[in-house]
């Protein structure tokens, strides 16, 4: 909450929202940044949210590092701002992160595996009303879900959406996504050459999991995609994070110095 009242204040195109009040009744807080003269509807949007598992700590300092490379000065950072609408929410799971569960798998329902027509979580269902309504306006290009993966994963690496759930345009911008994540994501926690799937083989759930739910009601030329970041390295720390986080700002915009529409 700190971090976003400190990066919107004094910056008017920077806006903090409460993209819901949690089922304990916490603030689920998101940052929406749009500068310059192009209309909204002018906007690609571009969607990121961390910690869907509480103890996955490592994704909102990822998440921090995006958004404070996003405000600054640099030059790409702010070509980026001016003709987009990018969304960051930095805790989704606020329950189980205030009362310090671990929240994965925990009870009633994994954050993660809640993206359903019934969400139990509010801070799920006011996500895919925003993610909806992005769609619905066909401006949804990007959604990354920031995660922590297992104690054995030494690099970062991408979970992706099953090649036969994805268009011809979608699977073509997906390879191009990837592309220049590895282009930036260079150190000192470089991405790893091979992404994953999740699908059924993965877990029975998977049309429930935020990216799969995303890919299947996003525009066909969207990417949706899970970064997990390596925590159980000596670059696991809240330093390589911000910079792992950076070097995701890089990335986006350079992808989306194309149209992924076309």
């Amino acid at each position: 909450d700190a971090l976003l009242k400190r990066l919107s204040q004094d910056r008017p195109w920077a806006e903090v929202h409460e993209l819901a009040r949690s089922r304990q009744d916490r603030p689920c807080l998101a940052l929406c940044l749009t500068e310059g003269e192009l209309s909204r509807p002018q906007r690609l949007a571009i969607w990121v949210q961390a910690r869907q598992h509480a103890w996955e700590s490592g994704s909102s300092w990822v998440a921090r590092g995006l958004a404070e490379w996003l405000v600054s000065d640099h030059p790409r950072a702010a070509a980026l701002r001016q003709k987009s609408e990018i969304w960051i929410v930095p805790i989704m799971d606020v329950d189980n992160v205030a009362t310090g569960n671990g929240g994965k798998e925990a009870f009633p329902q994994d954050h993660n595996r809640d993206w359903t027509d019934q969400p139990i979580y509010p801070e799920v269902a006011a996500a895919q009303q925003q993610l909806r309504r992005l769609s619905a306006e066909g401006r949804l290009a990007l959604f990354l879900d920031l995660h922590n993966p297992a104690p054995g994963d030494v690099r970062p690496f991408f979970f992706v959406c099953p090649d036969e759930t994805l268009t011809e345009t979608g699977r073509r911008n997906l390879d191009r996504w990837l592309m220049v994540c590895r282009a930036e994501m260079t150190g000192p926690l470089v991405l790893s050459d091979q992404p994953r799937v999740s699908g059924a083989s993965y877990d029975p759930l998977w049309k429930q999991m935020s990216k799969n739910w995303v890919a299947a009601h996003a525009p066909p030329f969207a990417v949706s995609a899970t970064l997990e970041t390596a925590w159980n390295t000596p670059a696991s720390n809240t330093a390589g994070y911000r910079t792992l986080g950076m070097q995701l700002g890089l990335a986006i915009e350079r992808y989306l110095r194309e149209d992924p529409r076309r």
